[in-house]
């Protein structure tokens, strides 16, 4: 549903008040806007069934302001659209609404009694008509929203409860509302004395904490000194994710007081909880999930500054995990050529790969998520190619164009004269098409789509539930974390378009990173004297990049990145030759979760014989 400048309501305040759609909220247990949402679009048709037309537009404006999907962490406009389909078609957002839709919300946000709705309702008027009346009556429901989702002793879900104090504190922090921001202020300092006691309550503090640096209170040293006892109180009972997120908060406590020893020092301890965390992990279960505590921990004591001699150690230990890891390592694996009843067998895997997400907690949801499939088996495909094709002579007499998006032609692939056997040119540009037509399609409509779905379904999936899979990374150049969350996190939400856009680039950057962190030169000199980066068309064809990534996902990089006769989206992107549309199509999907999946495990495979050299190089010469 695109935006336009008609109501699709035509509604008044005064219709809005006709009808007791606040008992339905009354009657709701999980006050939630999700929830409210179902039962404002069962009444609208219930009514429209009836024959009252009116009572069926006045429930559908209120279930489209229901339906926006929250997400704070996006500049301007909070309120997105809830779905948005491959196509490019979506449902509504806040931007959609009319000004008569805003004037007859307006004329009801006071008088709203149930505080989720209410702030809701007023702050879509913020944000859309920048009312500061509207944003103050905002600021306050938000606080009674939280308040009523509170985490209790029984059931800590603290996600809730801080996403409405975030909002409460983003609006307050905007010069003109000074009563409102000392109110949000003190609320959450509150709230921290009384969960600062209390480990069961887990991330809950940390939530708060991070909230307040938002405000860069003078009493620094009293909050990193708190956050600093939590971390070690999760070090006490082996929690040692949550430690480790709490040292590294302390450490922006620290950096707050411009104490760099201190927040150097944190930052260490954080790094060493991810080593204790992989080497209980190593006791108790695989060497994989070992390997990726250990990895995390390593990178984080390389970048704390740590002591070289310890990091050498802890490097020894990661490879030795790494090594083990490849013996036990076992994603789900699909033959596609050998499925028969092809639209039966459709329909189990999408309900199979949707299961297999569900039901989990938003960190092992992302985690089986990423490793649900495989990238393109290579050989695989070339032996399926080779059997397509037996028997036939249209491909050893005719060749084939390829068109851009504007209808020009973009290359040519020559007749084979049966040579096709051997990786040539030729061979690489058909396996490159048959995967963009039949590959990639499959995957993405069988498995990724319904997967993700699912996963939107139980998770918002903010910026924060990435973090884990950034941090530390050295996938990840440092500097780059937040781009490769927002455009994970718009890859969730089905924003290809944001995703695609921000990822891209980052792809590039990452291989040029690992590249000179193995003393690889990503540079040439020209003869002006000029020294200039290779770019992604040269990276993806260098033999060291081949070594690190291997030819399986190189193939799907390539073939997705810069073969014309795949999608070739980095340089049609970057020279403006996409359409909106076509950053919404099968492939967009794909290379999202590649980068999900590169983020998540990938990069400890590829990287395994080259990182093992450079250790042995190193000990060799007596250097880290």
């Amino acid at each position: 549903m695109a935006g336009s400048t008609e109501s699709r309501f035509n509604v008044t305040a005064a219709d809005l008040s006709r009808y007791d759609w606040q008992f339905l909220l009354r009657s709701e247990e999980r006050k939630r806007c999700s929830r409210y949402m179902d039962l404002f679009a069962t009444k609208a048709v219930e009514l429209r069934d009836a024959g009252d037309d009116l009572g069926g537009r006045v429930f559908s404006l209120l279930q489209v302001v229901a339906s926006f999907h929250a997400n704070y962490d996006a500049v301007g406009n909070p309120y997105g659209s809830m779905w948005t389909s491959p196509d490019g078609e979506r449902s509504l957002n806040a931007e959609d609404l009319t000004e008569e839709d805003l004037q007859a919300l307006s004329g009801i946000v006071n008088d709203i009694e149930d505080p989720e709705y209410r702030a809701r309702v007023a702050d879509v008027l913020w944000v859309t008509k920048k009312d500061f009346k509207a944003a103050k009556v905002a600021i306050i429901a938000f606080l009674e929203s939280a308040e009523r989702l509170k985490p209790q002793a029984d059931d800590y879900m603290w996600p809730p409860y801080t996403e409405r104090l975030d909002r409460a504190v983003r609006i307050s922090a905007i010069r003109g509302f000074g009563d409102e921001k000392v109110l949000v202020l003190t609320r959450i300092k509150t709230a921290i004395e009384e969960y600062q006691a209390d480990l069961k309550s887990g991330l809950t503090c940390y939530s708060l904490l991070e909230l307040l640096l938002y405000f860069r209170i003078d009493k620094w040293l009293e909050y990193a000194v708190l956050t600093e006892a939590l971390a070690k109180g999760f070090t006490e009972i082996d929690d040692w994710d949550f430690a480790n997120r709490y040292f590294k908060l302390a450490a922006k406590w620290y950096e707050l007081g411009k104490d760099l020893d201190e927040a150097k020092r944190c930052l260490v301890e954080a790094a060493e909880c991810l080593v204790t965390c992989g080497i209980q992990v190593h006791e108790k279960s695989s060497a994989t999930n070992a390997a990726h505590w250990v990895g995390r921990g390593l990178e984080g004591l390389r970048r704390a500054g740590a002591d070289k001699a310890r990091v050498k150690e802890v490097h020894q230990q990661y490879l030795e995990l790494e090594k083990a890891s490849l013996a036990d390592m076992n994603p789900v694996e699909v033959d596609l050529d050998q499925i028969p009843d092809f639209r039966e067998q459709e329909v189990r895997e999408q309900e199979r790969a949707a299961k297999h997400v569900v039901g989990h907690s938003v960190k092992t949801a992302i985690r089986r998520f990423a490793n649900m499939i495989l990238p393109t088996k290579y050989q695989n495909l070339k032996e399926a190619y080779f059997e397509t094709i037996k028997g036939s002579i249209a491909h050893q007499i005719f060749g084939a164009t390829m068109l851009d998006n504007f209808g020009q032609v973009a290359d040519h692939v020559a007749p084979s004269y049966g040579d096709d056997q051997k990786d040539n040119e030729t061979l690489r540009k058909n396996l490159a098409n048959q995967a963009r037509t039949t590959n990639w399609p499959i995957m993405v409509a069988w498995y990724l789509e319904p997967a993700r779905i699912a996963v939107l379904e139980e998770h918002a999936i903010r910026l924060s539930d990435l973090r884990f899979i950034v941090d530390d990374n050295p996938f990840v150049a440092p500097g780059h974390e937040g781009i490769f969350m927002r455009g994970l996190q718009a890859g969730f939400h089905g924003d290809w378009l944001v995703a695609i856009n921000l990822l891209v680039p980052q792809i590039e950057a990452s291989i040029r990173f690992i590249l000179r962190q193995n003393g690889i030169v990503t540079s040439k000199i020209e003869q002006d004297g000029k020294q200039k980066e290779y770019d992604l068309n040269y990276l993806l064809w260098m033999p060291e990049v081949d070594e690190m990534l291997g030819e399986d996902i190189l193939f799907d990089l390539r073939g997705i990145l810069i073969e014309r006769f795949g999608h070739n989206m980095r340089n049609e992107s970057a020279h403006g030759l996409m359409r909106e549309v076509s950053f919404y199509q099968p492939a967009s999907v794909y290379l999202w979760w590649l980068v999900l999946h590169l983020c998540w495990r990938g990069y400890r495979i590829a990287k395994y014989q080259e990182r093992q050299q450079a250790a042995g190089d190193a000990s060799d010469a007596g250097i880290d």
